[in-house]
This record gives structure tokens, C-alpha cells and sequence, in this order.
């Protein structure tokens, strides 16, 4: 049985995977499952895992989101941890061992992640995460959420957090959730609905619904570059974000059932149109 199987689902990757393939052969612990999931890239991806020692390379013919590509490796992972990692993310040596002691060493911890940095070394909020109203959403897009002093306005991404401080969490970022396999078969995989930027706080609330603990351990620091898996457009700030907050209808009317779900849903949706309207018009002013 292998102890941690390493799930990395691609879109356009090609100049970032080799950078996080080499950093998880420099880890040091020794049985490591590397599972590249590749959604039909057409800059090469997957010619840079072709044929690599230690990767196994599924191919997609379809780009059928994050999620599918997600599931579609976990259902060949055979450790007793699962990591998914996202092809944007450098770990430094030893810090996959530091992850996988931090979760085996409290049996409640169903999901991990340590502290996540950008490539300016500055936190990478999403990390961890309460769940989204649509106040502290919009003040996340907006940010807003950097410059109002209240708690409810920074909530979504715990801004008020200190980064050094271990605490349990709604949510962590796919950007690296390393989970307890028998867990996660027990809560299922990602739901397949959202195609991109919810399916991770999704799967989190499932697995505290389960009696889970999903929890932000900063026993190592991760670089997540990111714009490292997608198309060249969901690289780009302004639409990733608009993205991600056009996803939060779904997730809330899943998770908010009932009338106050429902207008919260619907608050999201329409700010989500009206952020995507406003970006196009920005585009086109300055084109």
C-alpha cells in the first residue's frame, strides 16, 4: 500500500508541472504516488509527463473541469493519503513529510493544508476559509476585505487569522488538501457540478458534516503561483475572480437550503452577472 497518492489535475500547465513534479521527487518521504490527470491541454502538458519516472499520466480528451480530473485520479489512487495538488505549487524539501505527520498525528483531521504562499511570498488567504455569505464574498472580490477593520467583512478567508496559528476551518484551498483516504471515500469525491473554483469548499463542508476536522497547520510553506491550470483567460485576476464569485450561487444553494439560501444564492448570482458585465467593459474601453 503506498502512504500518499498525489493527484494533480492539469489544464495548460506546461510551464509550471515540471517545477511541482521535481519538487515532490525531492521530498523525503519515500512512497509517493504521483497521479497527473491531464483536461485536454493544448500547450503540451502532457509532454511534460510523458514517459517521466514515478508519474503516471492519464489523458483526458475533453476539458470536463477540475473536479472530473480530480476524481478520475483518485479513483486510481491507492495510498493511505490522498494529496490533490495543483500544478502551480512548489513544496520544499520535507514539506510533504512535515503535512502527512501534522494530519496522522490527530486522528479527527480528515483535510490538511499548511501555509500556502504566492510567488510574492505574501499568504495566500484561500488557505483557509469560513463559508461564504454574500457580504464577506463581495468584500473578498472586491477587496474590501483589506481594508475594512471588521471581522465579518474578512471573514470568507480569515484575513484576521494569524498565518502562524493552527486552527480548524470551514474550508482550505484545492490548491493542496491532503485528506485521509478511508475519510474521503466515506464523503465521496468532488461533486462534479462545479466545474471550477467551489468544488473544494464543497468537499471541505462535507467532510465536517461527517464529523471531520478540516484544519490550517502551518508546518511548511507552499508556493502556489497561481493562473497554473486553466485557459490563458481564467489566468487573468479580474475573470478568475468573477468566476470564482459566479460559483458561490450553486455552492450556497446546496449548503443554505431554505429562503434565506435561496436570496442569498440569488444576491450572488446577480453580482457575479454584474462583475462579469463590468469586466467586459473594462476590456473593451481599454482595447
Amino acid at each position: 500500500l503506498m502512504t500518499i497518492s498525489v493527484i494533480v489535475p492539469t489544464r495548460n500547465s506546461g510551464r509550471t508541472l515540471a517545477a511541482c513534479l521535481q519538487s515532490l521527487r525531492h521530498q523525503t518521504h519515500p512512497d509517493v504516488e504521483i497521479i497527473v490527470v491531464d483536461n485536454a491541454s493544448g500547450d503540451g502538458t502532457a509532454d511534460v509527463v510523458r514517459n517521466r519516472p514515478g508519474v503516471t499520466l492519464l489523458e483526458r480528451t475533453e476539458n470536463d473541469g477540475f473536479a472530473r480530473a480530480a476524481n478520475e485520479g483518485l479513483a486510481r489512487a491507492r495510498g493511505q493519503a490522498v494529496l490533490v495538488l495543483n500544478p502551480d505549487t512548489v513544496i520544499p524539501s520535507g514539506g510533504l513529510r512535515a503535512c502527512l505527520d501534522a494530519l496522522w498525528e490527530e486522528p479527527g483531521i480528515g483535510v490538511l493544508t499548511p501555509r500556502v504562499v504566492d510567488a510574492h511570498g505574501r499568504l495566500d488567504d484561500r488557505c483557509h476559509r469560513t463559508f461564504p455569505t454574500a457580504w464577506s464574498a463581495f468584500c473578498f472580490v472586491t477587496r474590501l476585505d483589506r481594508i475594512l477593520p471588521w471581522q465579518s467583512a474578512q471573514a470568507y478567508t480569515m484575513r484576521y487569522l494569524p498565518v502562524d496559528r493552527a486552527t480548524d476551518v470551514d474550508a482550505v484551498s484545492g490548491a493542496f488538501m491532503l485528506m485521509r483516504t478511508h475519510a474521503l471515500h466515506r464523503v465521496g469525491g468532488f461533486d462534479q457540478q462545479f466545474f471550477m473554483y467551489a468544488e473544494d469548499i464543497d468537499l471541505c463542508m462535507r467532510f465536517g458534516r461527517a464529523g471531520w476536522r478540516v484544519t490550517y497547520k502551518p508546518v511548511a510553506t507552499i508556493l502556489h503561483i497561481g493562473g497554473g491550470s486553466g485557459d490563458p483567460d481564467r489566468a487573468r485576476p479580474a475573470r478568475a475572480k468573477v468566476a470564482a464569485f459566479r460559483t458561490m450561487a450553486p455552492l450556497i444553494r446546496k449548503h443554505r437550503p431554505g429562503v434565506r439560501g435561496a436570496l442569498l444564492a440569488s444576491v450572488a448570482a446577480v453580482a457575479g452577472e454584474v462583475m462579469l458585465a463590468a469586466s467586459r467593459l473594462r476590456r473593451h474601453a481599454y482595447s
